[in-house]
């Protein structure tokens, strides 16, 4: 299976040498958070919840049920929720854009700039 570079400071300069480092393992998903994503099943498509899945294992497990928390609700009544905490807010306003847009209620014109993003 071929590896995914998310790695943007790579593209957009030059003479940067990136490391890749296998942490994953070191990282795992809390079970309570993952019983709660497994919640969104028939709500989100597969892909999205294995998304999620991975973007949350960077969190501690008190974090990724919180989040996990989070996108749920937002999954079930579209209410987005905040945590205080930068780098959570920022996984969960993309998380929430993500649902946003498979439950076809993202904003028209964001959802052409998503389509066209993903097209590249």
């Amino acid at each position: 299976m071929r590896r995914r570079n998310f790695s943007t400071v790579r593209k957009m300069t030059r003479g940067v040498k990136l490391i890749h480092q296998d942490l994953l393992t070191e990282h795992p998903l809390d079970p309570v958070a993952e019983r709660i994503l497994d919640c969104m099943r028939g709500r989100i498509s597969p892909a999205l919840q294995g998304h999620f899945m991975q973007l949350l294992r960077s969190f501690d497990e008190d974090m990724q049920i919180e989040m996990a928390d989070d996108l749920n609700d937002f999954s079930q009544d579209h209410t987005a929720h905040t945590t205080g905490v930068v780098s959570a807010d920022i996984i969960l306003d993309l998380g929430y854009k993500m649902i946003a847009f498979e439950h076809n209620i993202l904003k028209k014109s964001e959802r052409s700039k998503t389509i066209n993003r993903m097209r590249k």
